[in-house]
């Protein structure tokens, strides 16, 4: 049985900077699986792409370890993504969607489970097929977005308490929560999400790190600061990697450190990769903790 299921589509991401424009996998089944798996954690996908699947990527797709068996929807497009950081703030937009994934797709109940979607592909019905897992852990970032009819992505209410009540570990950035709780605080939104059931609650705030409630209390997490060329990805690595700490028993705040460490080593490179040595991602993990500030 696999230890850790990742539900979400992969994705064809093409990335516009100032400099140039390039195209590369995306999708939470991608990031997770590439920290995870270094981090010693077996991990499933349980996603839909299309036909139109470039060669190059599915290749990179199996030397991630992720098997598209009976994932691949012939005739239909896989998920793409625009991201535009010519600007100030990041544009996102979407040129096609897969299937959606049902609860036909989820085989074998995993032990744990990350709900991870990037563009509502993800229904109640695949949720609530997931009645084997330990540990549910959710990322909302694809509820919590809708897509306009040119394209474009804005962000839009999401509230779902069956599904809030099933979660073990909740990360978001600090905007999402906003989304999901109706709350301003971020404190009080994560205190929220603690209230309906979670055990750990997270919001991650970009350069100003993340914010981590537990119900033994609350921590400012630092970044470990590095000079970033692809922030893509960042968040499903962090999540990622916390997952895969979590699962080996370690607690909530190394597992937060960790999480932050490897986000740091994912922005360094472009796409889908960390050159960092795991001898040197768990000195970064150990200087993160250091940092800690507990409230």
């Amino acid at each position: 049985m696999d230890e850790l299921a990742v539900v979400g589509h992969i994705a064809v991401d093409r990335i516009i900077t100032p400099s140039d424009s390039r195209t590369q996998l995306g999708g939470s089944p991608t990031y997770v699986s590439l920290v995870a798996r270094r981090l010693g954690t077996d991990v499933r996908a349980v996603t839909k792409v299309g036909g139109d699947l470039p060669d190059a990527l599915r290749r990179q797709i199996r030397e991630l370890g992720i098997d598209l068996s009976g994932q691949v929807v012939e005739g239909a497009a896989t998920t793409r993504f625009v991201l535009d950081y010519r600007g100030a703030d990041r544009r996102l937009s979407v040129e096609s969607v897969c299937e959606e994934i049902g609860p036909e797709d989820i085989r074998d109940p995993p032990r744990a489970v990350l709900v991870a979607p990037i563009v509502g592909e993800v229904p109640p019905a695949a949720v609530s097929a997931l009645t084997g897992a330990e540990l549910i852990a959710l990322d909302p970032q694809g509820f919590v977005r809708e897509v306009r009819e040119d394209g474009s992505v804005g962000p839009r209410r999401w509230f779902d308490e069956d599904l809030l009540r099933r979660v073990t570990v909740y990360k978001s950035s600090e905007d999402e929560l906003r989304l999901v709780t109706g709350i301003n605080d971020p404190w009080r939104g994560l205190r929220r999400i603690l209230e309906l059931g979670a055990e750990v609650a997270i919001a991650t705030r970009g350069a100003r790190g993340s914010l981590l409630l537990t119900r033994e209390g609350r921590c400012l997490i630092p970044i470990y600061g590095v000079e970033a060329v692809d922030p893509t990805g960042a968040g499903d690595v962090f999540i990622g990697a916390f997952l895969a700490e979590c699962m080996r028993g370690e607690e909530p705040l190394w597992c937060a450190s960790m999480a932050a460490a490897a986000a740091s080593a994912v922005v360094e490179t472009f796409g889908a990769d960390i050159a960092l040595s795991m001898r040197r991602l768990r000195g970064r993990a150990e200087e993160v903790r250091d940092g800690v500030v507990r409230l």
